[in-house]
């Protein structure tokens, strides 16, 4: 048995008020996380001095009953003193008998100790941490809670990799000087170990979806979802190996792409606390080296909204440090937040946080018109928007992610749909067309027909608009790049050689 499983389980357990009542489905909920049965039965035989059988609740219950009944003193026992003493300074008065009118006292300030303890600041108890449905979110006809998938859609894993490029051995000596952030998205799972992780920093999981409540969502429609299912693939251990072996830290993403769900999760003590009960262990659970937050709010969120937001990442970078000194949180947020704040408060999230992940890309979107879609010139524009970070942050906490995709818009509204085209597709493309650069975004793009004669406009990233946004982060002493998403560029070589050419061999 794994003894730190036991003690994550042991804690977790012991933040279930009324868990005594409750441990068939606790025990499903750590099963789940990756525990196995023995090393449940040990946390409660260790909590509890009982070996669970065939009925484990009864027997608990009963233990807990003849263990717990309120005596009017307790002299022989530890945890009875704690309570009293932590009773005694919530009351005001000295030397209290623990009689049965303290009881409701006595859960309240359990509770609070055992928040206060692991610095989360609230005051309200938490629900289950860990459910496949929940009330509090929006259900389909079968009760299961949806899924909300990533802004940039997933894409075709085994069609990025039957594209050939031309291989070459390239040379890596020598690690990044700046921090270099990629995105590792649950439906390239399958090519995992073809994914080259040796130019970078770090990677970030992603990613498990959140809900109202503050749990994590583990079924969409009649199947796990997808991020769930990448946290329960055994491959998934061996991809946090491969990127160990080359010094990474790996993180875990959780998003919500549903401004209902942030609004709820952000005006509710219960549920944040519970996302963090969760996340911790999820985190611990891996030995991962920290969270990656990925909020994507739509709309003007109230004071009180932003201010929730920010008390979450403010008690979940606390709780996570408490565990691990050296954890790291970072915040995905929008290029203009700098300025329109929405539901960052940049300067408060600052104070609370180890780094921003600034999404430098979706200027022009499938929902709209065609256009360059990580533009650093015209209307809309990178420089402008790092600016204003710039005047709020400290450069060394902003990492500009990049585009490693496309759109392909049909040129005549109506003509067909738009679609996400990943870098190894469109290099595969622009080898038969004639590339357009466009000198006030510095980005390029092509035009073509397709199999059915209709005219189309590919609008992306390559090797030349990259290195100059690899160039603007260097000159602007960024903390770095990140990337969205790895994998995108298949058997293609340009961009990792790229990557070491700014980064490794300046």
């Amino acid at each position: 048995m794994r003894d730190k499983y036991i003690e994550l389980i042991i804690n977790y357990i012991k933040e279930k008020p009324g868990y005594e009542q409750a441990l068939d489905d606790i025990k499903k909920e750590v099963l789940a996380l990756g525990a196995n049965e023995a090393e449940f039965d040990e946390a409660i035989r260790r909590i509890t001095g009982v070996t669970p059988h065939t009925n484990p609740q009864t027997q608990i219950t009963e233990q807990f009953i003849t263990q717990n009944t309120i005596q009017p003193d307790y002299t022989n026992t530890k945890e009875p003193k704690i309570v009293k003493k932590l009773l005694e300074l919530a009351v005001g008065k000295k030397n209290i008998k623990l009689n049965k009118k303290y009881v409701a006292v006595i859960a309240f300030v359990f509770i609070f100790a055992i928040i206060a303890l692991g610095a989360v600041n609230f005051n309200s108890k938490p629900k289950n941490a860990l459910v496949a449905k929940t009330q509090t979110q929006p259900s389909n006809d079968n009760g299961i809670v949806p899924i909300v998938y990533a802004s940039s859609q997933p894409v075709d894993a085994d069609k990025i990799f039957s594209i050939k490029s031309k291989n070459v051995t390239l040379t890596v000596s020598g690690k990044p000087k700046k921090e270099v952030l990629g995105f590792f998205p649950y439906w390239m799972m399958s090519k995992y170990n073809e994914i080259p992780l040796n130019t970078l920093t770090s990677i970030s999981l992603f990613g498990l979806d959140v809900n109202a409540g503050g749990n994590i969502v583990t079924q969409g429609s009649d199947e796990a979802s997808g991020g769930w299912a990448m946290w329960k693939d055994p491959n998934l251990d061996n991809l946090i190996s491969k990127a160990r072996s080359y010094g990474l830290k790996v993180t875990l993403t959780i998003k919500s792409f549903n401004s209902a769900d942030i609004d709820a999760l952000a005006n509710s003590d219960n549920a944040q606390k519970n996302l963090i009960s969760t996340v911790s262990y999820l985190v611990s659970s891996k030995n991962l080296d920290g969270v990656n937050v990925d909020f994507e709010y739509v709309g003007n969120p109230s004071s009180q909204t932003r201010d929730g937001f920010t008390r979450l990442i403010t008690n979940l970078n606390s709780e996570l440090k408490r565990q691990n000194s050296n954890a790291t949180l970072t915040v995905d947020t929008y290029l203009a937040s700098g300025s329109d704040n929405g539901i960052f408060n940049i300067s408060a999230l600052a104070l609370n946080c180890d780094e921003f992940v600034i999404m430098g890309y979706d200027m022009h979107t499938p929902n709209g018109d065609a256009g360059p879609i990580a533009a650093m010139g015209g209307d809309t524009n990178i420089i402008g928007y790092i600016q204003n970070y710039l005047e709020k942050v400290d450069p060394s906490k902003l990492i500009l992610a990049v585009p490693y995709y496309g759109y392909d818009w049909p040129q005549q509204k109506g003509a067909g749909s738009v679609k996400i085209l990943p870098y190894a597709q469109i290099a595969e493309m622009d080898q038969n067309v004639k590339l357009n650069w466009d000198d006030v975004s510095q980005t390029p793009s092509f035009s073509y027909k397709d199999d059915t004669g209709t005219a189309r406009t590919v609008y992306f990233d390559n090797v030349r608009s990259l290195g100059i946004k690899y160039d603007f982060i260097n000159k602007k002493n960024l903390r770095g790049v990140g990337i969205w998403a790895l994998g995108y560029d298949g058997n293609n070589q340009d961009l990792e050689k790229l990557l070491i050419d700014k980064f490794i061999n300046l």
